[in-house]
């Protein structure tokens, strides 16, 4: 079955005047705040240990985890990189809702703290700092989502985003920054995995703190209850019709071309229960 779309979190938060403000947009305006910060403690000439560093993470420094992402120093395609964070992070979370991109966020950034740490391990010093990997992950879980939407008109969105990190191995293989180029590549291939399994039906969630430690009721057996034929009429509709809206939003993001057949098959489906739904 088709992955479709939780719609009770993936609309927009809140609205400023007419612009929709996305989970992602949030995220898009700390990393903001973190630039400027970035550019101030540098011009007072303040260290300030926010970088993900290894040997620092395991003495005690455990917010590194969570600041490194964000402190980085500004170039000429910042703005353009920020954008970029912005547009493919709030489409993502347009289609997998809220919940889930946190939980996108959260795996790109414990796989490149992961590889800095296996890194250390081996005795090549490493560190993560900067959002430049997430943002390439981004583009990675973007395009697994819509690989058939095309720029300029004719350049699909997969055959973009397999040029792109190919551009990033190749921008570190030169200086032979061996940790880097694991970063990148783990964060991307976290990122197009977690799609993939989202897309088959998959999720994951934590138990609640209430449910580990709810007691268990006891078992009694009860009679079967006498079970009643179930007339046509009262056979849910909800299936098809919650897999239609998705299906809707594809055709017209990538065309009717970019349907799949299954997808073209639970399309057909609905269509014809809408068209034996008797009118009122």
């Amino acid at each position: 079955m088709s992955f479709a779309p939780s719609y009770h979190d993936n609309q927009p938060i809140t609205w400023f005047r007419r612009v929709p403000i996305y989970a992602a947009t949030i995220v898009t305006a700390l990393l903001v705040l973190g630039l400027i910060a970035s550019v101030v403690l540098a011009s007072a000439r303040v260290a300030a240990p926010l970088a993900f560093v290894p040997y620092q993470f395991l003495g005690g420094y455990l917010w590194q985890i969570f600041t490194y992402p964000f402190p980085d120093m500004p170039s000429f395609f910042t703005a353009l990189g920020i954008l970029c964070f912005y547009s493919w992070s709030s489409e993502v979370e347009k289609y997998i809702g809220r919940g889930r991109l946190f939980t996108l966020f959260g795996l790109l950034i414990g796989a490149e703290a992961l590889t800095c740490l296996v890194w250390w391990w081996a005795g090549v010093p490493s560190s993560a700092f900067g959002s430049y990997h997430i943002t390439a992950a981004l583009l990675i879980a973007f395009a697994t989502l819509y690989p058939g939407i095309e720029f300029f008109g004719w350049v699909p969105l997969k055959w973009f985003a397999f040029v792109c990190f190919a551009l990033g191995v190749l921008m570190y293989l030169p200086e032979r920054n061996w940790p880097r180029l694991t970063q990148l590549c783990a964060t991307c291939a976290a990122a197009h995995a977690y799609i993939r399994f989202v897309q088959l039906g998959g999720s994951i969630t934590l138990p609640s703190v209430s449910k580990v430690f709810h007691r268990r009721p006891k078992i009694r057996a009860l009679p079967d209850p006498i079970r009643r034929p179930r007339r046509a009429r009262d056979e849910p509709e909800s299936d098809s019709m919650s897999e239609l809206d998705p299906l809707l939003d594809k055709i017209a993001k990538s065309g009717l071309a970019s349907l799949t057949a299954r997808e073209r098959a639970t399309l057909e489906k609905a269509r014809e229960a809408l068209l034996k739904k008797p009118q009122t």
